[in-house]
């Protein structure tokens, strides 16, 4: 046998297979190229319908808008990535589950062009890759707790509250949230009882509030915890208290001796912050009718001169009774805390909370929220957040805010 020409055929077998070899490693070469840009796309388009879902659920009232704005969305998040061409359309569907939520589908689809295993035929021109998110949009229960204190008047509260809130309420849906509005001065008031179709309701109340009188708090948010617990806890709904005030909780309500008899009467007394921002406002203790908060004409005179202190009954540890105005402002503030405590732990409400002006009780605020940075968070109960607007030109705004954060846990 010829043994060079047995080398010879071995070396062009070797060179055939070698051919061979590299062609199928740049076909795998290849298509982990362009399997890799596929991946990419998908990731991208994954969080593309993911924000599309949530920002349609957070303006799920806007009928006539979320499409557009879940469309925007989706196109802004997929250009965050560069060279991955035109934004595909998605799908925006909007439907109901079988309790009544709203729920939305974004699906989008995009063609991804092949650099190399379009050799293997037409059909791999291009690959196809998807994704889909899903949003449900929890139905809410809200107390809207508003403060009409005559204090409002003299810092532009009074006139800048009805446009904040109207602006406010308008973020929710009103075919199937509930929304209840209440009002609290000397005195406290449901103004607008828990409903659905509570836009115009509400708008109308805001507009004809009438500012005057002390802080009575705990009536208000009492006020809302009631009406929050009026619709029964069922699944998925979400409940929430918006308290706000533009200063310090000054009025208390108890039954009070005011006279030399056994005789106790009702009353909300207080009215006095004793001091804001360290500045001296007053020293008088006011007595008001509990339902109306009119302080003209009462007839517990004896006990505001100090006559009878012991019948001021304290219920803030460390302090034995209640004999000035400074002391009421400690009760007050107190209870209005341990309510907002209950609310959470055991109502499972969040509150979120809103200050107006340099002169408010900060932590108060954010106790009365359990937002993350108040003094002592609660462990138990959900934690809310405090927002604050220094004047009033800011109140829109910071209301604005509250609304987004409570539109982001009650979608998800």
């Amino acid at each position: 046998m010829d043994q060079g020409k047995i080398r010879k055929n071995a070396r062009g077998q070797i060179f055939v297979l070698m051919c061979f070899a590299l062609l199928v490693l740049l076909g795998f070469v290849g298509l982990a190229i362009d399997l890799g840009q596929a991946y990419i796309v998908k990731t991208t388009l994954s969080k593309a319908v993911d924000a599309a879902a949530l920002t349609a659920m957070r303006n799920v009232s806007n009928i006539s808008g979320r499409q557009a704005i879940a469309t925007n969305a989706f196109n802004a998040n997929y250009s965050t990535v560069p060279g991955l061409g035109t934004p595909p359309t998605p799908s925006v569907v909007f439907s109901l589950d079988a309790n009544g939520n709203t729920i939305v589908t974004i699906t989008a689809t995009a063609a991804v062009p092949t650099s190399f295993i379009r050799v293997f035929g037409s059909a791999y021109d291009t690959l196809n890759v998807s994704a889909s998110a899903t949003a449900l949009r929890n139905p809410l229960v809200m107390s809207l707790i508003l403060d009409r204190s005559g204090s409002m008047n003299s810092n532009g509260g009074a006139a800048a509250l009805p446009t904040a809130v109207s602006d406010f309420i308008n973020f929710f849906d009103n075919a199937t949230d509930n929304v209840a509005d209440i009002s609290f001065s000397g005195a406290d008031t449901v103004d607008v009882k828990m409903t659905t179709n509570f836009t115009t309701p509400i708008t109308s109340a805001v507009e004809g509030m009438p500012f005057s009188g002390g802080t009575y708090a705990y009536g208000g948010l009492l006020d809302g915890d009631n009406q929050i617990l009026s619709k029964p806890l069922a699944p998925n709904i979400i409940r929430v208290a918006v308290f706000f005030t533009d200063g310090y909780a000054n009025t208390i309500n108890d039954k009070l001796k005011c006279t030399s008899s056994a005789t106790l009467t009702n009353w909300n007394y207080g009215g006095c912050a004793y001091t804001v921002g360290g500045v001296q406002e007053c020293n008088t203790v006011f007595f008001m009718d509990p339902t109306t908060g009119d302080w003209n004409g009462n007839n517990c005179a004896n006990v505001a001169q100090g006559g009878t202190p012991g019948t001021f009954p304290a219920q803030m540890p460390g302090l034995s009774k209640i004999t000035n105005a400074a002391d009421i402002t400690l009760d007050a503030t107190y209870r209005t805390e341990q309510l907002a405590t209950k609310m959470r732990d055991t109502d499972q409400i969040t509150i979120y909370s809103i200050g107006l002006g340099t002169l408010i009780n900060k932590p108060y605020l954010l106790t009365i929220a359990n937002d993350p940075a108040s003094p002592s968070p609660d462990t138990i109960g959900p934690q809310g957040e405090a927002a604050f607007a220094p004047d009033a030109s800011q109140l829109d705004t910071v209301f604005q805010i509250i609304a987004s954060k409570i539109l982001l846990r009650i979608s998800q």
